[in-house]
C-alpha cells in the first residue's frame, strides 16, 4: 500500500493540484493531509495573488481519505487546541484584542495576527475544519501508525516550541507506547526533506528514501506550500518499509 503524505498547503491552490497529480503518476492508494490546509503568512509564501483556501479546502475533501487540523486552520474559525502544551488558554481567548493576548503568550504560542492575511472560509468549509480531529491512528498489516500536524502534547503545532533533540520527544514517544503506535508522521515543520527520530537520536535527511525499522519513530515532512524553503510530499510504501520524499517542481 502506498499512502502520499501532504502537510502545509497555506492556501497554495496550484502546487496543491501539482502535488495530487505527482502522486496519482505514484500510483498511491490513499492520500493523508496533515493539517495546515489554509494560512497564508507574509513574508514566507510566495503566491499572494493566486491563494485560495476555499478551493484548497475542497480539493482535499475530495482527495484526502484522511485529513488532521493544523494551527493555523485552527485560527481561521477561532478555536482553541484540545492539547494545549504548557499554556492555559483563557475561556475568552479569542474575545481579546492583540494586545492583551499578546502579553498573556509569553511568546509561548503563534498569534498570527502579526503576519497572517485573513480569510473568508464559507460556512460549509469552516465546519469542516471545525469536525477534523488533532490526531488519527490508523493499523496497516498490524503495524498501528499515528498522524497529526505535530507531536503531543502541541498535536495542533500551536506552541512556538519545537524539538531540538530526541529528549525533546520524550512525551511524544510516551503518547506513541500508550496508543501503541510504531510509527508517528507529522508536518509543521517544513522540513527541506525529512526528519526522523527514534527514542535517542534524530536526524535530519534531504529529499530522499528511507527503510523504516519495526521500533518506535517520528517523521516529519516537508510543506507543500511554495515558502522561503524547498517543498515537497512524502510516500509511505508500507509493503517495503520505506518512506520517500519528494521535491515538488512547478
Amino acid at each position: 500500500m502506498k499512502i502520499g503524505i501532504i502537510s502545509d498547503i497555506h492556501e497554495d491552490v496550484e502546487n496543491l493540484k501539482s502535488t495530487i497529480a505527482l502522486l496519482s503518476r505514484k500510483n498511491c492508494d490513499e492520500i493523508f493531509c496533515l493539517g495546515d490546509i489554509v494560512g497564508f503568512c507574509l513574508p514566507f509564501n510566495k503566491y499572494i495573488s493566486k491563494r485560495d483556501a476555499n478551493e484548497c479546502i475542497d480539493i482535499v475533501k475530495s482527495n484526502c481519505s484522511l485529513s488532521v487540523i493544523g494551527n493555523h486552520d485552527l485560527y481561521a474559525i477561532r478555536k482553541i487546541p484540545q492539547h494545549k502544551f504548557d499554556f492555559n488558554y483563557v475561556e475568552n481567548w479569542y474575545s481579546l484584542d492583540y494586545e492583551s493576548r499578546q502579553k498573556l503568550s509569553r511568546r509561548k504560542i503563534w498569534l498570527y495576527e502579526d503576519n497572517e492575511l485573513p480569510i473568508r472560509l464559507t460556512q460549509q468549509n469552516k465546519s469542516f475544519l471545525s469536525e477534523l480531529n488533532e490526531f488519527e491512528i490508523i493499523e496497516v498489516q498490524g503495524d498501528r501508525i499515528l498522524f497529526s500536524h505535530f507531536v503531543f502534547p502541541d498535536l495542533t503545532g500551536s506552541s512556538t516550541h519545537f524539538p531540538k533533540n530526541a529528549k525533546d520527544l520524550k512525551e511524544h514517544f510516551r503518547f506513541m507506547t500508550e496508543n501503541k503506535c510504531v510509527y508517528s508522521f507529522t508536518g509543521h515543520g517544513h522540513v527541506e526533506g525529512l526528519i526522523s527520530s527514534d527514542e535517542m537520536k534524530m536526524k535530519y535527511y534531504k529529499f530522499e528514501k528511507l527503510p523504516l525499522k519495526k521500533e518506535r519513530r517520528w517523521i516529519v515532512g516537508p510543506c507543500v506550500a511554495r515558502t522561503t524553503r524547498k517543498n515537497g510530499v512524502m510516500i509511505l510504501n508500507t509493503d517495503s518499509l520505506e518512506i520517500e520524499s519528494i521535491p515538488i517542481t512547478n
